[in-house]
């Protein structure tokens, strides 16, 4: 009994798995569908890639590529020397214009205005008075102070004597006045674009008060600057 009390027993028998349990045999690994879902999510990952950066752009052209025609007004007018005559013979006034005019530039990019925009302004549908726009420039998303002087004088309104001739009566005629603006908008020196806009005001000239009062502008883009121009062309050829 005490020989037997010494004895150690042996350890289980390490067991060993199947040679085909080991090594997976029975479940495959299929690589051609794991491919298929590798190339099916790089172009889903790539489609929406596009898809973003598309709707980016859209996003930055409608911000920053989408030209406005500038939009300009008067203000500060100033009469200066005016004369008036009112006789059986002969009505006629003249004076000397001053006036601010304010451009607008509601584009991200700088506008650059021609010589050739002017500012015309009318009596009876007959121009009295004009006066040229210098070249210069507004830059994106500012305003701009441009000073004019018009030499306006009625000489030679024969036809128009008679309107003139009661409202210098009245003290107080009624002028109408054409403005053009034609520029060029430009956004980061990629895009650029021709833009013209137009005015049309209305104002009384009060002889007494020798001050323009009641004024009233409004502007337009490029088709009411063709509408316009037909319009005055049309009344003084009458």
């Amino acid at each position: 009994m005490a020989e037997d009390s010494h004895i150690i027993p042996l350890a289980p028998p390490t067991t060993y798995p199947k040679s085909d349990q080991r090594l997976n045999f029975s479940k495959p690994i299929n690589f051609y569908n794991n491919k298929n879902q590798t190339s099916s999510k790089f172009f889903v990952y790539l489609l929406s890639t596009i898809v973003s950066l598309s709707i980016v752009m859209l996003i930055i052209s409608m911000i920053f590529f989408r030209f406005k025609s500038p939009s300009f007004e008067l203000d500060l007018i100033n009469v200066q020397n005016l004369r008036f005559t009112n006789s059986t013979n002969s009505s006629s006034f003249s004076m000397t214009m001053g006036a601010e005019i304010i451009i607008d530039n509601d584009n991200f990019g700088r506008i650059n205005f021609q010589e050739s925009s002017m500012s015309i302004f009318l009596y009876d549908n007959v121009t009295i008075g004009f006066a040229n726009i210098n070249v210069g420039r507004v830059e994106g998303r500012k305003s701009k102070r441009i000073g004019i002087s018009l030499q306006v004088r009625t000489n030679g309104l024969n036809h128009s004597n008679g309107n003139l001739s009661s409202d210098i009566n009245s003290r107080m005629v009624e002028l109408t006045s054409f403005g053009e603006f034609r520029g060029k908008v430009k956004a980061m020196k990629i895009m650029s674009s021709h833009k013209t806009s137009v005015m049309n005001c209305t104002m009384n000239l009060n002889l007494t008060s020798q001050a323009i009062q009641d004024l009233l502008c409004s502007t337009g883009s490029n088709e009411y600057s063709l509408f316009l121009k037909t319009l005055v062309l049309s009344k003084s050829c009458e």
